[in-house]
């Protein structure tokens, strides 16, 4: 079977310190959340390297979660939805130049993964505040400080940050309890982002981005009943 781009879904989220879980020995992974690893400790129960993502059991009970050790650094992903018109994304390896005069000419890869890619979306308001979705917040304070301006005398800025952006891009979208779930995690940082004001056009914006610090992996997990 064929599926449209249109199945795809795309999920951003940004790092902040108040999102790291810690490993106690006693606390536990929480059901169906999704982590970043940032570290292991030695002896550790997460089942895949740092650097990389995974989601927790689906059963809930502390019985049925992973038991996190002293020295387990966990990044909780709280996703939000980057509602896209189009995505894009172009993995490539570098090589290497081994030729000689017996084979003259001939490369090898070098190994090391190059993620590149391309978003595109409309700006997105509240409709009762018209205030910025949280998606579109955090794509512009990446470029620009934000201020805001509570109108009583009361002003908070929100400096211009280089954290980096988890991008979840679930690849088929729509599936029954016990098929597949195909997902795209990849840490990302935004390189640029344009903005187009037609004034017959919608408000959009176009982001280009390349991997981040971690492993981009496919992740496949049953849809939950």
């Amino acid at each position: 079977m064929k599926i449209t781009g249109s199945k795809a879904q795309v999920f951003i989220d940004s790092f902040n310190d108040t999102s790291i879980v810690n490993g106690t020995g006693t606390n536990t992974t929480e059901a169906r959340q999704k982590y970043f690893v940032i570290d292991k400790a030695e002896e550790s129960n997460i089942p895949v390297v740092k650097g990389t993502f995974f989601i927790a059991p689906q059963i809930g009970g502390s019985a049925n979660q992973i038991m996190l050790k002293e020295g387990d650094r966990l990044f909780k992903i709280n996703e939000e939805r980057f509602c896209k018109t189009n995505a894009s994304f172009e993995f490539s390896f570098g090589s290497v130049d081994v030729g000689d005069d017996c084979d003259p000419g001939a490369t090898i890869s070098d190994g090391i993964l190059s993620l590149t890619g391309s978003l595109a979306g409309l700006f997105r308001y509240d409709d009762e505040t018209q205030d910025f979705d949280c998606v579109t917040d955090i794509i512009v304070n990446r470029f620009l400080d934000i201020v805001e301006d509570k109108g009583d005398g009361q002003y908070e800025l929100f400096p211009r940050t280089d954290n980096q952006i988890y991008l979840l891009t679930l690849l088929n979208s729509g599936g029954k309890a016990g098929q597949t779930e195909n997902w795209l995690f990849a840490p990302i940082n935004i390189n640029s982002m344009s903005m187009s004001l037609g004034n017959t056009d919608a408000q959009n914006k176009d982001l280009s981005f390349s991997k981040g610090e971690g492993k981009p992996i496919i992740y496949k997990i049953p849809v939950a009943a």
